[in-house]
């Protein structure tokens, strides 16, 4: 049951009777937690109205987003994409992929390989999901530069995109964002808004081009075309919303030391 490399991307599905027991138990309690700590809004559930399929992307400013966005599309599921090297930990890789998580391998071909992985999720629960800028960076309310990969097999499999929006307001005790304690410091979690964004589709016209032509430059001046403008909408939601600029608290941890062994090794 446990991940390994060069195995199926996704390994269990909805109809899994052990993967729907874990997620129904683990949301019960993420959406307790939301409710209390993050004393989380949503916004826009009526834009999942009517959709059948789709690409759901979201920003990434904690490690709980994945339970955030099943919380806030529920009762509807999503897979979600994750790191190789997550599935690849012994216990937790196998506890994650239970509660759908889809890890996007390293290797040559892996487009080929998403764009299986999403059609086959397509076909289970309807959405696939992604964090488009590719990292977590915690607290940051500045959208970061999208990959294109979601939009692109968007595209390819023609259905739209719906952005979850993460916004966070800053929480302060007694005017302190942050509680020191002997040894440590704990910091004051942000209220939560999410806002869940009128879809964006691809074009019809140029789809059946690509179709006919087999792909290429057009379907990916589409993707990047699609990509920007819910880049701009995300943008527009957490300004919109007000979400507090000065939370930011820098990329994860393991990011600085790639980042430190790429300058050493340069």
């Amino acid at each position: 049951m446990a991940y390994r490399k060069g195995g199926p991307i996704i390994g269990f599905t909805p109809r899994f009777l052990p993967f729907r027991i874990l997620f129904v138990m683990v949301l019960a309690a993420v959406r307790l937690f939301n409710l209390l700590v993050y004393r989380m809004r949503i916004r826009g559930r009526e834009n999942l109205r009517r959709i059948d399929a789709a690409v759901l992307v979201s920003n990434h400013t904690l490690l709980l987003d994945p339970g955030i966005v099943a919380h806030a599309i529920r009762p509807r599921r999503t897979y979600f994409t994750m790191l190789e090297e997550t599935a690849l930990i012994p216990f937790l890789g196998t506890f994650v992929r239970l509660l759908g998580g889809v890890p996007i391998p390293e290797r040559p071909g892996v487009m080929r390989s998403l764009d299986e992985a999403a059609r086959a999720a397509v076909r289970e629960t309807g959405f696939i999901h992604f964090f488009p800028e590719g990292e977590c960076y915690r607290g940051n309310q500045q959208i970061r530069p999208f990959h294109h990969g979601a939009f692109l097999l968007a595209c390819r499999l023609g259905v739209p995109v719906v952005s979850v929006t993460t916004v966070l307001h800053e929480t302060r005790w007694f005017g302190r964002s942050s509680l020191r304690l002997p040894g440590c410091t704990i910091r004051i979690p942000p209220r939560i808004t999410v806002v869940i964004g009128a879809p964006v589709r691809p074009p019809l016209a140029l789809l059946d081009g690509v179709s006919r032509r087999g792909g290429g430059v057009p379907l990916r001046s589409a993707a990047r075309a699609i990509a920007g403008r819910v880049e701009d909408a995300m943008q527009a939601a957490i300004d919109r919303e007000g979400g507090s600029k000065n939370m930011y608290r820098g990329m994860m941890p393991r990011l600085v030391k790639r980042a430190e062994r790429d300058a050493a090794a340069s």
